[in-house]
């Protein structure tokens, strides 16, 4: 079974209230086996308005050139879901991306039927890393307290994806990944 670590960014808001939009999805493919990264993806997305500030592309480090291979959201999305294969965990660093990914989904009409077994990760590696806090730990400090060297660049969602997925892949024996589905954990909330 493969773990799938997948990171989001985000259309940098100037507005309260201004909807938040998905412009990258970095993803890699972990074997959880063989402990072992095997694919990754990268995904730009056109935000609504059709245009990525460039405040937005400083803080992703996405380039100029990299609009020209971004496509809409819902292409997007389905390059995504069809990329996962058949039987996989999905993991993040905290539950902002799962929030994200699954209200702008549910905002455009967007089939979930792919979303299951979500974990996040987060919470588990922090108290192997940093036991007894009850603070999140930041990506960053998680690596550095795990001794793995960042690649990349922060906030660039295949860097961050990259980074996570060797924490997953340095702590696979001491976490456990739940099966579970989208509707099973949206009605566990509304009761």
């Amino acid at each position: 079974m493969n773990a799938i670590v997948f990171d989001l960014e985000l259309v940098k808001r100037f507005k309260k209230g201004q909807l938040s939009e998905i412009v990258e999805i970095g993803a890699c493919k972990v074997d959880v086996e063989k402990k072992q990264l095997i694919d990754q993806l990268q995904i730009y997305i056109l935000p609504k308005s059709g245009y990525v500030t460039k405040s937005t592309r400083e803080f992703i480090n996405m380039k100029k050139e990299d609009l020209k291979r971004s496509m809409p959201f819902r292409m997007g999305v389905k390059q995504f879901s069809q990329w996962l294969g058949e039987d996989y965990f999905l993991c993040s660093w905290g539950k902002d991306d799962k929030f994200h990914l699954v209200n702008q989904c549910e905002r455009l009409n967007v089939q979930l039927d792919w979303f299951k077994n979500y974990n996040d990760i987060q919470n588990q590696i922090g108290r192997i890393l940093n036991p007894g806090s009850k603070n999140q730990l930041g990506l960053k400090n998680a690596l550095d307290l795990a001794g793995i060297e960042p690649l990349g660049k922060a906030h660039r969602g295949i860097d961050d994806a990259i980074n996570t997925a060797f924490l997953l892949i340095k702590f696979i024996d001491q976490i456990q990944l739940q099966h579970n589905t989208l509707r099973a954990e949206t009605k566990i909330r509304k009761d």
